[in-house]
């Protein structure tokens, strides 16, 4: 198994995809909008890279779901509120009922982990995170993105609490360059990393924000870095699920590493699964001989944790054709009842994958 997340570039696997697949067998995928344009052929999709996984244990089927903005099934129909817009509500009934509708979606399609709820704090900062947040500070956060996590945790998709340790107040979007934040491990803990630290027992994996702090790592990323991920998220606050990174591929990490690079800093900081993202094809050979070369305690930790995340995965059946229709509309029937917020948002290239 290569400790990887890896992307697909089509709504359909290539020959060379299919081969590297499925003789470097990956943890997982990742699919965006460019993979979903069809409700059967996604289904489709899903089913081939679970035939062609090795082994008992599902492999990580995921995706960015997070609603508004970052929503990857437009093109068959289905929409979801924002977080902005469901807490904007206060009604526990409402985001209950979102994130079922939200992972009943999942669960037909063929993808068993969700990259959400996002976990950072709301700021007025131009980067990649406005109407994706839960409240403007942390006990807002923890509440609302609390019922939503239990709820679709409930419904039999794993979630996944992003962007540790909080990256709200970055002034970038590190789609584009590397955000630098300022403070120690104390500072975080007082309110950014309030959310992920209340919610931890609760979430079965987390994703490692791109930015740079300083005070914590004066060189590496965050997700690249020993400091933040071992030292604190690990030793310190004792998490012990599973740990993505976020996209590789980002510019605030691509401009300085190749992804065989990059896969293997994280894997060194801590972080379970790598995720590249965009072009992976590309990449996988370098990525795979990278990893050949680290530590063998390393790996027995990281093959362990993702055994144990991947071991309660499952996939539904799909819904019949009329199933799948009669769920469209009772979608957007519940979509009518969240008022539209029309906050303006900068363009981040999160909304367009």
């Amino acid at each position: 198994m290569l400790p990887v997340i890896v992307g697909i570039e089509g709504v359909m696997l290539t020959p060379r995809e299919r081969e590297l697949f499925s003789r470097l067998q990956p943890a997982g995928y990742i699919l965006f909008s460019r993979n979903i344009t069809d409700y059967e052929l996604t289904r489709e999709l899903t089913d081939e890279l679970r035939a062609l996984t090795e082994g008992q244990d599902e492999p990580i089927i995921a995706i960015d779901q997070e609603g508004g903005r970052v929503v990857r099934t437009a093109d068959i129909a289905v929409q979801h509120p924002s977080a902005a817009e469901l807490c904007a509500t206060e009604d526990d009934s409402l985001i209950t009922r979102a994130a079922y509708y939200n992972a009943q979606c999942l669960h037909t399609l063929g993808v068993n982990t969700n990259f959400a709820p996002v976990l950072d704090i709301a700021s007025p900062h131009a980067n990649a995170l406005p109407s994706r947040c839960w409240g403007a500070d942390s006990q807002a956060v923890t509440s609302w993105a609390g019922v939503w996590n239990r709820a679709h945790t409930r419904a039999g998709i794993a979630t996944c609490g992003k962007h540790f340790p909080g990256m709200g107040l970055a002034e970038c979007d590190p789609h584009f360059d590397l955000p630098v934040l300022h403070g120690t491990r104390d500072a975080f803990l007082a309110e950014a990393s309030i959310p992920f630290n209340a919610l931890m027992p609760e979430l079965p994996s987390m994703m490692i924000a791109h930015v740079l702090i300083p005070e914590i790592d004066p060189v590496l990323p965050t997700s690249l870095s020993p400091a933040l991920v071992q030292d604190f998220l690990r030793a310190q606050l004792g998490y012990e699920g599973i740990i993505f990174t976020d996209d590789l591929c980002m510019g605030a990490i691509a401009k300085q590493y190749t992804p065989a690079e990059s896969v293997a800093l994280a894997l060194r900081a801590g972080c379970d699964l790598p995720l590249v993202c965009h072009q992976a094809c590309e990449h996988l050979e370098a990525i795979a001989e990278a990893v050949s070369r680290l530590p063998e305690d390393i790996m027995e930790e990281v093959e362990r944790r993702i055994n144990a995340f991947r071991f309660p995965l499952a996939a539904r059946p799909p819904m019949s054709f009329i199933a799948w229709h009669d769920y469209l509309a009772d979608n957007r029937e519940f979509n009518s009842l969240i008022p539209s917020l029309s906050t303006p948002a900068p363009g981040s290239p999160v909304q367009d994958y």
